[in-house]
């Protein structure tokens, strides 16, 4: 299986933030507080507020997020990216943001990172292709959609090798007693086991279970003999064996408040203001993301407004220079006039920095916004379940259980 290759997409993960500051969606901050708005436009350097009367000033909150210790979630798909699992990519680049949402969800807010194996076969255009562990869900992404499904020919795949490099390649966090690690093994064909060159599912398994880390297996069709090396592997590696349908289960899930969702995505997409160097990539791939279906839109949506803190979860947010200026990590004084955009760059200093506040004084309301459609969609969704197994539901199933050990509720 493989995926589309198609545009990367990054946007405004790090709205999140600046929704903690301007919005209230962050239970850290609590409340919003337009007082920090009006403070960073008239601060002298453009970055540091005074603390206003009841909530703690923006800066103040990050370092309260950052010295919590909060959970982790690491999360691992080795896919087999075989021409028989087309329908099982395809639907991938989609569900990974609503696996992302349900994670975002749980509480305490955890860290989550994903990473990615794609395998096929000796002989084919490749044998593993390994993605470290990211938490950049955007980056995570546009990797899936590189992702084809081709090659195949023979019935078994690498299994043992993909096993053994999402083993062993991985940044893993430490193993502790709030983190959850979780391998997915997804295919429809069984493990060579002809080959002897030092791989062995078994012995992969076994690695994975003695340093903490889960697998589920989840099986794409009914082929037997996969149902039997899967079951091993999911046993020794102390997580399920799962069987979905071949398509993956990848029935798209419309709902009436998706369009919404995906308008209110493409305006929290405008309140990003790209500058510096990378500035170029940053609308390049603002513009990647507006061009996206409406579910991925509507999916992010609801991851955004789902994760509290999201500084580092988007590459666009490593330049977005409205968050940047509210968090404290940019001071507006200091970006030379060179790197603005024109409409900034045409200000005085004191205009300038009311048009950052005023940005991220929208981008609170519209986060505000996307919470509640959220919630509304949620609930409908709730209300509507899947009839059949599908390959979100049960790695949101899987996460649901092994969030309960590890102190999450999802």
């Amino acid at each position: 299986m493989t995926t589309n290759e198609t545009r990367g997409q990054t946007w405004v993960s790090a709205g999140l933030m600046i929704g903690a500051l301007f919005a209230g969606l962050c239970s850290v901050v609590g409340q919003r507080q337009d007082a920090v708005a009006a403070a960073l436009a008239a601060a002298p350097n453009g970055m540091t507020a005074p603390k206003p009367p009841v909530a703690q000033p923006a800066p103040v909150a990050r370092a309260a997020i950052a010295g919590a210790q909060r959970p982790k979630v690491d999360l691992v798909f080795a896919l087999d990216t075989t021409g028989s699992m087309s329908g099982l990519i395809e639907g991938a680049k989609s569900k990974i943001w609503s696996i992302a949402s349900f994670v975002a969800r749980a509480q305490p807010t955890p860290d989550v990172r994903v990473g990615l194996v794609a395998y096929r076969d000796i002989g084919d255009a490749y044998v593993t292709r390994v993605y470290d562990l990211d938490a950049d869900l955007d980056r995570v992404y546009r990797r899936l959609l590189s992702f084809r499904a081709e090659g195949g020919g023979d019935t078994p795949e690498h299994v043992a090798r993909a096993l053994h490099e999402a083993v062993h390649k991985m940044s893993w966090s430490t193993q502790e007693n709030n983190s959850v690690r979780i391998i997915y093994l997804v295919g429809d064909a069984p493990p060579h086991l002809d080959y002897q060159d030092g791989y062995d599912c078994a012995q992969a398994a076994r690695t994975a279970a003695a340093k903490g880390i889960q697998i589920h297996a989840i099986r794409c069709g009914t082929d037997p003999d996969t149902a039997t090396y899967w079951r091993k592997i999911a046993s020794l590696g102390h997580g399920e064996f799962l069987t979905i349908d071949q398509s993956g289960g990848m029935h798209e899930r419309r709902t009436p408040y998706d369009d919404e969702l995906a308008r209110l995505h493409d305006k929290l997409s405008d309140t990003v203001v790209a500058y510096g160097a990378k500035g170029g990539a940053t609308r390049a791939a603002l513009e990647a993301a507006a061009a996206a279906p409406v579910a991925v839109k509507a999916a992010r949506a609801e991851f955004l407004s789902a994760e509290k803190d999201t500084a580092d979860a988007s590459e666009a947010l490593a330049n977005d220079l409205v968050g940047g200026v509210a968090s404290g990590r940019v001071n507006l004084d200091d970006v030379p006039t060179a790197e603005l955009p024109r409409s900034l760059a045409a200000l005085p200093a004191d205009g300038r920095k009311k048009e950052v506040a005023a940005t991220a004084r929208k981008r609170g309301v519209l986060l505000n916004e996307i919470a509640k459609v959220s919630s509304e969609r949620d609930t409908y969704l709730r209300r509507n379940p899947q009839k059949s197994a599908s390959f979100d539901g049960e790695v949101q199933r899987t996460l649901r259980q092994a969030g309960l050990a590890a102190g999450l509720a999802f």
